[in-house]
């Protein structure tokens, strides 16, 4: 579970990443990022009903945090906030394909730290 400094709650903070930040696509997520003066990394996700019911989309929701959580956890993201967005067909990936999808993202846009 992402702890709540990690967090992105405010409606404020989400407008703000989606008006300056860089965008990442991939087949499944877009990425959208933008650098931050705090020593802390935040992220937010945002899960359209296009996806499912409540039931799936929580699913997907919990399957980022826990990825985005490991990499906290290992020091392997850049400071920066973080909004992940799911499009169609996310639902049907398994937690290793949906990992695949986040890296591939993080190592396009070089956001790993080494």
């Amino acid at each position: 579970m992402l702890k709540k400094e990690n967090r992105l709650t405010k409606r404020k903070e989400f407008g703000y990443i989606y008006k300056k930040g860089k965008n990442a696509y991939s087949k499944f997520l877009m990425l959208v990022y933008v650098p931050t003066k705090l020593k802390k990394i935040r992220v937010g996700f945002s899960i359209s009903k296009k996806i499912g019911k409540a039931h799936t989309r929580n699913l997907v929701k919990r399957r980022l945090r826990a990825i985005i959580f490991e990499l906290i956890k290992n020091n392997k993201l850049k400071t920066n906030n973080y909004i992940f967005i799911a499009n169609v067909g996310i639902d049907n990936l398994s937690f290793e394909e949906l990992k695949n999808q986040v890296m591939y993202l993080i190592t396009k846009e070089n956001l790993v730290n080494e």
